[in-house]
């Protein structure tokens, strides 16, 4: 468990690595990338308690896949008896030489559960850091926090969080980017949260709706002594 009441783990605490592939720190950032802006809302009254537990449902997969791709790089590097090594060096040329993936593709899985909108295309994926001709980066563009960016303006009765048309002035340099990752993905507007994961895609309003009731909303059973 890497929640229990107001205690949340994270990093070395929550899950040990082997040092190959150098993914123990980076799990940990990727824990408090996940963490920091749900803790935030939920401090400043933004969001239920609740959605915290999302945290393990959406990390642990990934931090799992992570610790697989080093423990199989470990035993790989590792070996010291010379038959065992050739082995191993004949079989990583022969996949090579067939244009495999030595290392059997390790996948590292997006969320698939947890605070997205299951069902929408693209939802839980990384949203693209677009880059532009002159180098500026969309991130710094838009800025902290989530995002709306739909195809059409949105009305001001639905904001709720910043909303972003692709007219919009300000994404003139990834515009182009921005309605092929729209057209691919089916959708007329796509919710980014906070550490840049994809929470869903759709019609706007809808959207903006299904986030507002997701912050609102338990993830999972609800535990009456939580708070």
């Amino acid at each position: 468990e890497w929640r229990k009441q107001r205690v949340l783990l994270a990093g070395d605490a929550a899950h040990q690595t082997p040092p190959f592939a150098g993914q123990g720190m980076c799990a940990g950032i990727r824990d408090a990338a996940n963490l920091g802006w749900k803790l935030g809302l939920v401090a400043q009254g933004q969001a239920a308690d609740a959605i915290l537990d999302s945290y393990q449902i959406e990390r642990e997969p990934h931090a799992r896949a992570t610790i697989s791709l080093a423990m199989m790089m470990g035993k790989t590097v590792c070996i010291t008896d010379p038959a065992a090594a050739e082995a191993r060096n004949q079989q990583m040329l022969a996949a090579r030489a067939a244009g495999q993936s030595p290392d059997g593709n390790v996948a590292f899985p997006p969320p698939t559960d947890g605070l997205i909108l299951k069902g929408s295309a693209g939802a839980g994926a990384y949203f693209p850091q677009f880059i532009a001709e002159i180098s500026a980066r969309i991130d710094d563009a838009l800025g902290a926090g989530p995002w709306l960016i739909s195809a059409e303006p949105v009305s001001s009765d639905a904001l709720q969080i910043p909303a972003f048309a692709l007219d919009e002035p300000r994404l003139a340099p990834w515009r182009s980017a921005l309605e092929a990752w729209l057209s691919a993905n089916g959708a007329d507007g796509v919710l980014v949260r906070p550490d840049r994961h994809v929470f869903g895609t759709g019609d706007v309003v809808p959207l903006l709706a299904t986030w507002d009731a997701a912050l609102a909303a338990d993830v999972s059973d609800p535990d009456p002594g939580r708070k």
